[in-house]
């Protein structure tokens, strides 16, 4: 989702030291949309779509952010794999919003290069060093002018 992503490489740990930014650990993408689709069977109105999805993402949220923490505290020099775990965390949950946004929502099967929509992380979350808790820049990039 970054763009960071692309030209970025990760930065190489000790043998010893386990990866901080597991992402299934921290955001389980297959494991939460399951989760949502199951939440979303009965939900018919925009409302309850939305509230169901909020209710599915919060611990989640939560779960990931007390894992990263636990890991900060387990090895406090790795402050860069920690912001990189947030930018993980924030892409689950950004992907999730969107795919319940486009899928549920705001359904269009074909659309025109006019309809169609991109979305950027900018800021720090764009170079995967989001801080604890930072707010989440994002840039929505449509075709129109």
């Amino acid at each position: 989702m970054r763009a960071s992503e692309a030209v970025a490489t990760p930065p190489e740990t000790a043998p010893d030291t386990p990866p901080v930014d597991a992402p299934a650990r921290v955001f389980d993408a297959e494991a939460v949309t399951a989760r949502i689709r199951a939440a979303l069977a009965d939900a018919t109105t925009p409302a309850a779509i939305r509230a169901a999805t909020v209710a599915c993402l919060k611990p989640v949220l939560a779960e990931g952010r007390e894992e990263i923490a636990q890991r900060l505290a387990a090895q406090p020099r790795d402050a860069r794999e920690i912001a990189t775990a947030y930018s993980d965390l924030t892409d689950g949950v950004v992907r999730a919003v969107l795919d319940v946004a486009v899928s549920r929502l705001h359904r269009n099967a074909t659309p025109t290069e006019g309809e169609r929509l991109a979305i950027l992380a900018v800021g720090g979350y764009g170079r995967g060093q989001m801080a604890p808790f930072s707010d989440v820049d994002l840039l929505f990039l449509t075709p129109y002018k």
